[in-house]
């Protein structure tokens, strides 16, 4: 079949790769060891003789059980702050391995207290402090609590800019644009990836994994907002420094080869796309298991690679298989899921399943509106798509409202002159002339071709097709 783009815009599915301290080694394929106690210090201590028990059972990997004890030695009375460093050490190479695993909820309790106990601390560096909240902040940002996630993150930076030559920087300075990415808040993303770039070139040099990431961090950002070119370049500055580096982990390659292929799909290049996802998923399943999120998040963009390709069968299983991992590991009312949702509900619109379609769209758009907001892109994407399958309905009426205020937040979000802004204004025109209201239909594809012209788009006219398939969908 004929590879052909969406009518629908088709919510990104974006792949972190956040930075960590390179000396904490990849979590994904090692198990940390757990640093020597001050044991002079702590041998007669309440809570060491329990800190020894939950130290054999995180050997044996038993770690629900290493974090029951650890927990209990938390709340054992203590007066040696040796004890209480070493504690929220292991607590927070714990929460790692869970964080790791995908494992979200069961890290956040104990990366919070590990947190509150180098807080209290008397004597506890403020760089450590800061490590923490890094930490926690991540996990936040995974389990989509963003603006908590946001808080951690300022302050980690707060503090380790009062503490110049830092390498966390970095990590904080790059997790404020992840969370900055995910509130729809992109020219601040780029602000952030480019402070955490320039500090990564200064303090760790240009092919060190940290710097690396953040540039395909960038990469990723520059594909939502329609800067094809630039982010090709950033990808393959990417994937130079991998031929140089040894360092820069499977997983993250896997996760910039899953944001690539998002670019890919954007330009049309499917068949590239697919062969970039499946090297992806392979990494993702070997390395984190058929069940990580990560993995489903690759799953989901082959999905849409698959949908693109007609091959629709496939592409739904994807996307269910997808939709299973990510209510099990983030629950149903998760921003991702609620991506993954919209998805399944333009295939289903593809194949005349309006009904089905309506529902998922309804219960995406819920989910968006609750956790990043009714202003936030993502949220207009749906806004979009839904339109789309009412007018195929010829249900007019309600189809306007959704493509006008589609529209009105993507101009607010990602500018006037942005590829998607046009495309709802190219689809908006044919629903306005469907309605009879030809002198605002052709104000709007006046508009979006000016839209398209100014930013240098290449070939214009490959919207006007999409338009014309749109009218066919019916």
């Amino acid at each position: 079949m004929k590879c052909q783009a969406s009518l629908f815009l088709l919510t990104n599915m974006w792949l972190f790769c956040l930075a960590a301290p390179a000396s904490e080694g990849t979590p994904e394929t090692t198990v940390p060891a757990l640093p020597p106690c001050a044991t002079a210090l702590v041998n007669n201590s309440a809570g060491f003789t329990v800190m020894q028990e939950g130290d054999e059972l995180y050997q044996a990997s038993n770690y629900d059980a290493a974090a029951a004890a650890y927990i209990g030695v938390a709340e054992k009375p203590s007066t040696e702050a040796a004890e209480h460093v070493c504690l929220a050490t292991r607590l927070r190479i714990l929460a790692k391995i869970y964080k790791a695993r995908g494992q979200y909820t069961q890290a956040e309790p104990l990366c919070r207290l590990s947190l509150h106990i180098i807080e209290v601390t008397p004597g506890a560096e403020e760089v450590q402090i800061a490590r923490h909240l890094d930490e926690l902040g991540t996990i936040y940002l995974e389990l989509g609590r963003y603006a908590e996630a946001e808080t951690l993150y300022r302050r980690s930076v707060d503090i380790l800019l009062k503490n110049p030559g830092q390498p966390e920087l970095i990590a904080a300075e790059n997790g404020l644009g992840n969370i900055s990415y995910e509130m729809g808040r992109y020219a601040q993303a780029e602000g952030f990836y480019k402070e955490a770039l320039e500090t990564g070139h200064k303090l760790r040099g240009p092919t060190h994994p940290d710097v690396a990431n953040t540039t395909a961090n960038l990469a990723a950002l520059y594909v939502t907002q329609g800067r094809y070119g630039e982010a090709q370049h950033l990808y393959d500055r990417y994937f130079a420094t991998v031929q140089k580096s040894q360092e820069i982990s499977a997983v993250d390659q896997a996760a910039a080869l899953s944001n690539l292929a998002l670019l890919y799909n954007k330009e049309m290049r499917f068949r590239k796309a697919e062969v970039a996802l499946r090297r992806a998923l392979t990494i993702v399943e070997e390395r984190l298991g058929p069940d990580h999120p990560s993995t489903a998040t690759t799953v989901a963009i082959l999905a849409h690679t698959y949908s693109s390709l007609g091959r629709y069968r496939d592409a739904e299983d994807l996307y269910n298989r997808a939709l299973r991992i990510t209510e099990k590991t983030l629950g149903p009312n998760h921003p991702r899921n609620a991506m993954v949702l919209n998805n399944l509900a333009s295939l289903y619109a593809i194949e005349h399943r309006y009904d089905e379609a309506e529902q998922l769209f309804l219960r995406s758009l819920a989910i968006h509106e609750k956790t990043v907001g009714p202003e936030h892109p993502r949220t207009a994407i749906v806004l979009n798509d839904l339109g789309v399958v009412r007018y195929w309905q010829r249900r007019y009426t309600e189809a306007e409202p959704l493509y006008s205020r589609s529209l009105t937040i993507l101009e607010n979000t990602l500018g006037p002159t942005h590829p998607q802004v046009a495309e709802v204004m190219l689809k908006y025109a044919i629903l306005l002339k469907a309605m009879k209201r030809k002198t605002e239909a052709k104000e709007l594809e006046a508009r979006a071709k000016q839209a398209l012209a100014n930013e240098g788009e290449a070939d214009p006219s490959k919207f006007v097709v999409d338009v014309e398939q749109l009218k066919r969908g019916r």
